[in-house]
């Protein structure tokens, strides 16, 4: 009797990833580009990319797909090398096909190969795709989970475009009018590994975009894709100091035409790059140069910006100007930063601090900025914390309760 054993064919790979808190066990299949798996047409890379009148067939995504940023790359390197990852599919049944939720674009580009390659030696060579399989019960809330761990954490090919993730943040931290918020924002950050106030950012600004597109109001359904290309302007106007937060007050009847004002200068192309709109506030307070900015000039905004930037030489203007420089400098990656630069803008600080009104107390001040720093906390930050340091915070914690219960207003 043969000690061999009856069956060689090896069990299926499986993986045990942790996604929304709960470990699942995902096995790896190869499926039928064409009769295993379909493509899932409400995909968030997408939701720029197709017709408003809707989607009526796959070669439609696919379409769709082939347009996205990164194909050309990601197809030169699979033809080369192949398959690296196995793609995310769902199958609701042992009869249909699975659903592709993550990997749409690889099997577009697989497809694509096998279409190409008839004969030699990558004949077949595409005609199966890798895949971990999620189970029926994998709900849509921890779909969005591992959407947002891959692709909004994302980089290179993976990332969706920072309109596209704001859309899929705000839809799950708020809703879409159809379908109720999925978690909050702080879930939404502890799953991200952000901060609250990245997610918060992300949130406002898609709604601000949102609004415009309803301003835009296309004829041909074209208004989310103008705001997805205009998406950096939109953004930064809706953080912009002191008139950002004006933008954002939609229950404000006050503040409806300076929003319309703003709308019609990114659709006009006023503003040439985002940084432009960083000086709305300034804009404003001069009104010949809002007038200009409404004029429909185009790039108009570089000039006056330039204006002001010539004309800042008092103390206030410069260090209201020093965010932006330090912005800019950043964006361009000037240098390496380390704790020693941080430590002089501290001192810059402090030196301001000395000279501010005598009603206003430096304790506030840094209570202010420890509130912030507390509201972007995120979960790398809690993994690096000594516990010692959590004690000492917690002591001067119950010292500070103590000293407001006895002499705050409250009491």
């Amino acid at each position: 009797m043969s000690d061999a054993p009856g069956n060689l064919k090896p069990r299926p790979r499986k993986y045990v990833e942790k996604i929304g808190g709960r470990d699942w066990e995902l096995e790896e299949a190869e499926l039928d580009v064409y009769d295993g798996v379909t493509l899932w047409s409400d995909n968030p890379r997408l939701q720029t990319l197709l017709p408003a009148s809707g989607v009526k067939s796959e070669a439609q995504l696919e379409a769709a797909l082939q347009n996205s940023r990164g194909y050309d790359t990601l197809l030169k390197s699979i033809d080369d090398i192949g398959q690296m990852e196995p793609i995310y599919v769902q199958r609701f049944d042992d009869t249909a096909k699975a659903l592709v939720l993550e990997g749409a674009t690889r099997l577009t580009i697989f497809r694509q190969l096998d279409r190409k390659h008839t004969k030699g030696l990558k004949e077949g060579k595409f005609r199966r795709i890798k895949v971990k399989l999620l189970p029926p019960e994998f709900s849509e809330r921890e779909r969005t989970i591992l959407l947002a761990r891959i692709h909004v954490r994302g980089t290179g090919v993976r990332d969706w475009g920072r309109y596209v993730e704001a859309k899929f943040i705000h839809d799950a931290v708020v809703g879409n009018g159809q379908e109720a918020a999925m978690m909050n924002v702080t879930e939404m950050a502890q799953h991200m590994e952000k901060s609250v106030s990245w997610v918060q950012r992300l949130r406002d600004a898609y709604a601000f975009a949102h609004a415009y597109v309803d301003h835009v109001d296309e004829a041909d359904g074209q208004g989310e894709k103008i705001a997805a290309e205009k998406f950096s302007v939109l953004e930064e106007a809706s953080k912009a100091r002191v008139i950002g937060s004006m933008l954002r007050d939609y229950d404000n009847p006050n503040f409806d035409a300076l929003r319309a004002d703003v709308f019609d200068m990114v659709r006009n192309e006023a503003f040439k790059e985002y940084r432009d709109a960083r000086f709305l506030k300034e804009f404003y307070d001069d009104p010949e140069k809002w007038e200009q900015l409404k004029s429909g000039e185009k790039h108009v905004a570089s000039r006056l910006a330039l204006e002001i930037k010539s004309n800042s030489s008092s103390v206030k203007a410069k260090i209201a100007a020093l965010g932006q420089q330090v912005s800019r400098s950043l964006d361009r990656d000037e240098g390496d930063l380390c704790e020693e630069e941080v430590a002089l803008l501290y001192q810059a600080a402090a030196q301001i601090e000395h000279h501010i009104l005598p009603d206003v107390r430096p304790f506030r001040v840094a209570l202010r900025k420890f509130t912030a720093s507390l509201s972007e906390a995120s979960m790398a930050d809690m993994k690096a914390l000594d516990p010692g340091e959590v004690a000492e915070f917690r002591e001067a914690l119950e010292y500070f309760d103590q000293l407001y219960a006895k002499h705050g207003k409250a009491a």
